[in-house]
């Protein structure tokens, strides 16, 4: 880690220790992580959240409410480092890891995504119908469309991160959109801040009534991860 990043992550040690007990302290506490991170630098975010995912993977002192609103901004946006983007702060803080390999995002996600949630997102989790047809778009086939774990309640979602997204990046595979029916326990959050309808499904291999549709859809233009 370079000096200036250390520098930049000295007034972070609220976040290595033991959180608040009670409702209003969560909540003060989960808005606190959410300025600290992003009051850093693109570098700084990344080296912060692999700093939080290490201390949850030794089991030290962890502040659980200023880690998920930490960790839910990191997961919601992607950094944008030397002109291009490499996945969200989540991913590329996991890719920095001493061990990469020691725990997955499956694994993230299944500790971490109830979590993440609002409390009205865990409302309108909660109301859901299940089971749920949820999609997913991408470019590929569909075992590598079907493989990750952020799925959407909105086909016309899954179609522009299969035919609008990878345009951008200068990618020419083969679009494809695939859906799915996923049952309450296999929907581990529901998370709607860019208005995706975005369900976190950390084992999509466990998800059944796959089913691939190449046709394409209407446009839609949702709002880029910062």
């Amino acid at each position: 880690m370079s000096d200036t990043i250390e520098c930049e992550l000295q007034n972070t040690a609220d976040f290595f220790q033991v959180g608040r007990r009670g409702i209003k302290a969560w909540a003060e506490d989960r808005d606190k992580g959410a300025s600290i991170f992003l009051s850093q630098n693109e570098h700084a975010r990344i080296a912060l959240v692999a700093s939080i995912l290490d201390a949850w993977l030794d089991e030290g002192d962890l502040n659980r409410a200023m880690a998920s609103g930490l960790l839910r901004h990191a997961w919601d946006s992607e950094p944008y480092i030397g002109g291009s983007r490499i996945g969200s702060y989540v991913t590329s803080a996991i890719a920095s890891l001493k061990d990469p390999t020691f725990f997955s995002v499956e694994e993230f996600i299944e500790e971490w995504g109830a979590f993440l949630m609002t409390e009205t997102e865990e409302r309108e989790l909660e109301a859901m119908d299940f089971p749920l047809t949820v999609y997913r778009g991408g470019t590929g086939t569909i075992s590598e469309v079907a493989s990750g774990v952020c799925w959407t309640l909105k086909r016309e979602v899954a179609s522009f991160y299969a035919h609008e997204w990878p345009l951008r990046w200068g990618i020419t595979r083969q679009s494809a959109i695939v859906s799915a029916k996923v049952d309450e326990s296999e929907a581990f959050a529901f998370l709607n801040a860019r208005n995706e309808s975005e369900i976190l499904i950390p084992y999509p291999n466990d998800v059944t009534d796959l089913t691939l549709d190449m046709s394409s859809t209407e446009d839609f233009s949702p709002a880029v991860k910062d």
